[in-house]
């Protein structure tokens, strides 16, 4: 028996009697519509109740006509709108229907449309990043890459030398970036340096050889970083290093006092040339790995057991103002989901939207998160089906042929930005069926909601957790045999039951969001807000 489509809002259920409230029946726009335009025509009947009936759509009055019929034109916004319905009579009997519109324009969910991400890194997120290369530069074999410079002197006259590098030490590394016009002034502090060589000579064409130490207490490497986009990745460039080396020691003996001062004149330079040649080429990859990672290479991740691909490609990138901002193109696929559509909202980042940050500052379009969703959502990753024994209060409430509660989505959730900088999920027409043992139908509900995203619990990354939802339900079907027909507390708690299986689905989805990726650094728990159809978050460095 399909009953009278008596809606339900959870948060404040209408006190009418269904004996005598009116009746209310939408026709058009049907559950789980889509449309390419933003104009939808609204349509149906009310009947019944006490007197004249009053028709409002989305809080807009329709008169009915004398059999009860009504239509009416509305525009939504681009994405997923909910359209809520009331008949209300004389008596103030009201009865409400609340149904959902994914309107366009609309993009397949085939990988085929970028989003941009972009990142800023606050001076702090810089000092950081320079530590962490400094750490990944102790790993360097230092030995080795100063021998490729050898010989470091090279004159074989009757009063001449040749020499070259056998070994370099170093105790340890700093290093620091600092943003100004078109680069990042750089310098690394290799501290206790010492230096040995080997020196072949002649004084008046006589031979010789021995061992030079050099020690220095700090070698400073001082120079313009340049930082572009090359062949779709940030590279950086070290093209004129200078090198002061602090506390110099030269240790030679037993040879002629000419050649010791042939050495004292000519060492310093060459361990100076050296060691800017050997960092100049060790540097800039040591830069790349680093800023590479404020955006994560081509990765494939696993999200309600299937395979989620994204592609990123850096875009541009800016220094100055203290600062390193950089943009991307993203792309994200489901392979499974690629059929599933989405409404990109097209939303171009604020210059400033991220310039307080104190940290690193990270924003993606909702469109990637919403892609996403899409993808899921056809690849029906986002229903679920439970045995009614494992739902325990909610199994209470339902018949007692219940078996299963199946929940599915006719539309797939989204996510938008308000005014006030929240971010805000909307799930429309999601369908909760109980059926008995056989696999019959015993009751559906059509559940639409909306509900605020925050921040989880996870340090370091951008987790989204969903908040306490406004959901509305209707009772849209019943079978006239069902031993517990459905009151309005039974429909709110298999509805809170409904949106807890759904809210876990969702969770799992928004843990997995294309983030910064900076080995070394350790990120606090971000802040997270909505900007202009972004999601901003400001990851605190620890």
């Amino acid at each position: 028996m399909r009953i009278a489509i008596a809606a339900v809002l959870v948060a404040c259920s209408s006190a009418a009697s269904p004996t005598t409230a009116p009746t209310l029946e939408v026709t058009s726009p049907a559950r789980g519509t889509t449309s390419d335009g933003t104009s939808i025509t609204v349509a149906g009947t009310a009947t019944g109740g006490s007197g004249a009936l009053a028709v409002t759509v989305n809080g807009t009055q329709v008169a009915p006509a004398k059999d009860g019929s009504w239509s009416t034109a509305i525009v939504v916004p681009a994405g997923l709108s909910l359209i809520e319905t009331h008949a209300t009579d004389r008596a103030g009997h009201d009865v409400r229907d609340v149904r959902a519109v994914l309107a366009g324009p609309l993009a397949a969910t085939d990988g085929s449309q970028a989003a941009p991400i972009a990142v800023h890194a606050s001076p702090a997120a810089l000092t950081a990043i320079g530590k962490a290369m400094a750490h990944a530069a102790e790993g360097v074999d230092y030995t080795a890459a100063a021998q490729g410079f050898n010989p470091i002197y090279d004159n074989g006259g009757c009063l001449g030398a040749t020499i070259d590098i056998t070994s370099v030490s170093i105790g340890s590394i700093d290093g620091a970036l600092v943003p100004k016009s078109g680069a990042l002034a750089t310098t690394v502090t290799l501290s206790n340096v010492t230096v040995k060589l080997h020196a072949s000579y002649k004084v008046a064409c006589i031979g010789g050889s021995t061992t030079i130490t050099v020690s220095a207490s700090s070698a400073v490497v001082q120079g313009d970083l340049g930082v572009d986009v090359q062949s779709g990745a940030l590279a950086t460039s070290l093209p004129d290093p200078s090198v002061t080396l602090n506390g110099f020691d030269l240790q030679v003996s037993g040879v002629p006092s000419e050649i010791v001062d042939l050495f004292d004149s000519q060492v310093r330079g060459g361990v100076q040339n050296a060691l800017a040649g050997m960092l100049k080429s060790k540097v800039p990859p040591l830069a790349n790995a680093q800023l590479a990672g404020l955006f994560a290479k081509p990765y494939s991740i696993s999200v309600l057991g299937h395979t989620a691909n994204v592609s990123i490609a850096p875009a541009t990138v800016a220094l100055g103002g203290g600062a390193l901002d950089a943009t991307a193109q993203a792309k994200l696929v489901v392979p499974d989901g690629a059929g599933g559509t989405f409404a990109p909202l097209g939303a171009t980042l604020p210059a400033d939207a991220m310039a307080q940050s104190q940290g690193l500052g990270v924003a993606l379009a909702a469109d990637l998160v919403n892609e996403l969703f899409g993808g899921l959502w056809a690849a029906k990753a986002l229903d679920v089906s439970v045995p009614t024994a494992q739902l325990a209060v909610v199994a209470s409430l339902l018949d007692a042929d219940a078996a299963t509660l199946d929940v599915s989505l006719d539309l797939p959730p989204m996510v938008t930005t308000t005014s006030d900088g929240q971010l805000q999920l909307a799930v429309g027409d999601a369908e909760i069926v109980v059926r008995d043992g056989s696999g019959a139908e015993l009751q559906r509900i059509a559940l639409s909601l909306t509900t605020t995203l925050v921040a989880g619990p996870a340090q370091g990354k951008l987790a989204l957790t969903v908040g306490q939802p406004t959901v509305y339900a209707d009772v849209i079907d019943q079978d006239a045999n069902a031993s517990r027909p459905l009151t309005d507390d039974q429909v709110q708690g298999i509805v809170t039951g409904a949106w807890g299986l759904v809210s876990v689905q969702a969770n799992a989805a928004l843990a997995n969001l294309p983030m910064p990726t900076l080995a070394g650094i350790a990120f606090g728990a971000p802040t997270i807000s909505g900007d202009a159809g972004f999601v901003a978050a400001d990851l605190p460095l620890q």
